[in-house]
């Protein structure tokens, strides 16, 4: 999150890591009092009963790249400086497979990295038991490495973005996923009337 300024100068490396923190416990708190911290809230997603974390997360991810694109239309920020240093690279096959094991993760655990300490701050056992999880299962995952690390490195598309990919205009790009967030709170909104599980 502090990546621009360091990268740009404003701050200092050190610095930015003290930001970073302050950032973090902020966003913790957040999380808390939107009620991130409790597994039940964030799997009614996968039962259409409360769309929240849906609304959240695409929220502030179509606010930061607006922002980001709008400051770099106004040469305000230089937005390469964000695929040379901070975009990781694709794989898309392991990614692939990566995300539909933390979906399941997700559903089958209730919480995610961030919000899983967000519940051990809060005091919720099942949110320490699914950490203690996931340190286990990073574990597992390293000492395998040697049987499915050539798959981990497969499928290398290097550091693109999405409007690389579709030869479009960053601008364009970003217009299209804020249409698809609107269409996708609509959705979330249809959902939540339906409601198949509460009858």
């Amino acid at each position: 999150m502090t990546g621009p300024l360091y990268l740009n100068e404003v701050i200092s490396v050190h610095t930015s890591l003290f930001v970073a923190i302050g950032i973090g416990v902020l966003f913790g708190f957040v999380l808390e009092r939107a009620g991130f911290g409790d597994s039940r809230n964030l799997t009614s997603i996968f039962y259409f009963r409360d769309m929240r974390v849906l609304r959240v997360m695409f929220s502030a991810l179509v606010t930061a790249m607006l922002g980001l694109v709008i400051l770099n239309r106004l040469g305000l920020f230089d937005y390469s400086l964000l695929l040379d240093y901070s975009l990781l690279k694709t794989y898309f096959w392991p990614q692939l497979v990566g995300g539909v094991l933390f979906g399941l993760g997700f559903v089958v655990g209730g919480y995610c990295p961030g919000t899983a300490v967000v519940g051990v701050a809060s005091g919720k056992i099942d949110s320490i038991v699914f950490l203690i999880g996931m340190i286990v299962g990073i574990d597992i995952f390293a000492l395998g490495m040697p049987l499915w690390g050539a798959f981990y490195k497969s499928s290398d598309m290097g550091r693109i973005t999405l409007w690389q990919y579709f030869g479009t205009s960053m601008e364009t790009m970003a217009e299209i996923i804020t249409i698809a967030a609107l269409g996708a709170f609509v959705m979330a909104w249809l959902a939540e009337k339906w409601a198949p599980y509460d009858k």
